[in-house]
């Protein structure tokens, strides 16, 4: 089976501040654009989010490069 070794959110950045996920250690790492995960046009249609993550082991990224 697998585990998680990465948790990953996105909190929609103009209404909340994500205060709670920094209280909690959580690592703002960047800000999505808006277009959507289907979205065929080069423009903004939803709110930007932006997104943190909270690595669950200390070794996350060699075994998220694996």
């Amino acid at each position: 089976g697998y585990r998680p070794v990465l948790l990953e959110t996105f909190v929609e950045s103009p209404r909340h501040k994500g205060t709670c996920y920094k209280a909690a250690n959580w690592q703002l790492v960047g800000r999505t654009v808006g277009r959507g995960k289907k979205s065929a046009v080069h423009q903004q249609v939803l709110p930007t989010k932006d997104i943190w993550l909270y690595p669950l082991r200390r070794d996350f990224g060699v075994i998220l490069r694996a």
